[in-house]
């Protein structure tokens, strides 16, 4: 999937559930959206991130859901803290969590992204 099928994205802001190994979607409030251009360099700031060295705690405070023309394409669930991602395909399962490079400057960028999302985080709109 290329970040140019991409045509909206959400941000999204996980509640405190840590039952992720059962999700068919990944659950949460939209804190905002991205259409068109933003959504398609949002989309390759994503495919952009560099591989990480995972860790262990995967809690996830935030989330993409990507939207093409007719139909939600993925969900991605961040942990900033383990540096794992989980890709969640309606109905094509979950790939497993992914490590990515959380300290990199895509990974910064995207975190500042959410932040600046999500009135409740420290220094966030």
């Amino acid at each position: 999937m290329a970040a140019a099928d991409v045509r909206r994205l959400e941000l999204v802001r996980i509640p405190g559930s840590r039952d992720w190994d059962e999700w068919a979607v990944v659950p949460g409030e939209t804190l905002g959206t991205a259409e068109g251009a933003d959504a398609v360099a949002l989309a390759g700031l994503v495919a952009g991130l560099p591989d990480g060295e995972p860790m262990r705690c995967f809690s996830p405070v935030y989330a993409l859901r990507a939207h093409g023309a007719a139909e939600t394409l993925f969900e991605i669930a961040f942990c900033f803290r383990c540096h794992n991602a989980l890709v969640v395909v309606p109905n094509g399962g979950r790939p497993g969590l992914v490590a990515f490079g959380a300290d990199s400057p895509s990974g910064q960028a995207l975190l500042a992204r959410f932040k600046a999302a999500d009135r409740t985080a420290p220094g966030g709109a």
